[in-house]
């Protein structure tokens, strides 16, 4: 887990290596550090020197000889300040790029733990674009509870704050509901209900597809969107009021 974390952030697998290895010592020399780490004396240089530019490590001189220690893990914060204020840097640029390549049609595929909430924050954001409600298939508040509890009741919160409305339509079995102004919901017998949500707002359509890993496709497309409100107006009509 600690070491996956700090891929994330940059590091590389020898970077990884040599900055846990020296966490568990005062100081180490180069030879030190191969020696504890299995790796090549030209290989520790290396991933030495890129620790030194990132802000993981420092050094002294002991009789013209290196020796290296880790710097305390808080100064990892600082790390990604740093990093933080080099993209706000060039932000206004890369957006300018961006915004120059969109095309009418556009599709978006997550992975992993962070769909739910990239997809709902996307929803908040398209909302306040563009207005409309948000419509819903196959949602089992459960799974999306289960999956990122956290992330839910943000939107849910983010939602009632901008006023922003949604209907969705859930199993008929299903027992968790989000009561409020914010959502309206209707329930599907099972032969009718999508286990995979899809999610309508503004010009898009966002599909999750649950497994391991979860999947999720956000098309942007206003052809495809609103061809999905009239298939949804269908079952809407078709499903059962909550009591």
């Amino acid at each position: 887990m600690i070491k996956e974390t700090l891929k994330s952030l940059g590091l590389t697998q020898n970077e990884v290596e040599i900055y846990l290895t020296l966490l568990n010592a005062p100081e180490l020399s180069v030879n030190e550090i191969g020696s504890r780490s299995g790796l090549h004396r030209q290989v520790c240089y290396d991933a030495l020197d890129r620790l030194l530019e990132k802000g993981f490590v420092s050094f002294i001189s002991k009789d013209h000889k290196k020796f290296f220690k880790a710097l305390d893990p808080e100064k990892i914060i600082t790390y990604l300040d740093n990093k933080k204020d080099e993209i706000n840097s060039i932000l206004p640029q890369l957006q300018g790029i961006y915004v120059q390549k969109q095309e009418d049609t556009d599709v978006e595929l997550i992975k992993g733990k962070m769909v739910v909430r990239t997809i709902l924050n996307d929803i908040v954001k398209t909302l306040k674009e563009q207005g409309g409600e948000m419509l819903a298939t196959g949602i089992e508040e459960a799974k999306f509870v289960e999956f990122d509890e956290i992330a839910i009741k943000q939107y849910i919160n983010r939602m009632k704050k901008g006023k922003f409305k949604e209907k969705l339509l859930a199993r008929e079995t299903a027992e968790i509901f989000y009561e409020g102004s914010q959502s309206e919901y209707r329930l599907l017998p099972e032969e009718l209900f999508n286990p995979n949500p899809a999610h309508i707002y503004g010009d898009k359509i966002a599909t999750i597809v649950w497994g391991n890993p979860v999947f999720g496709i956000i098309i942007k497309s206003k052809q495809l969107a609103d061809a999905n409100r009239k298939h949804f107006e269908i079952l809407w009509n078709m499903a059962k009021k909550r009591k």
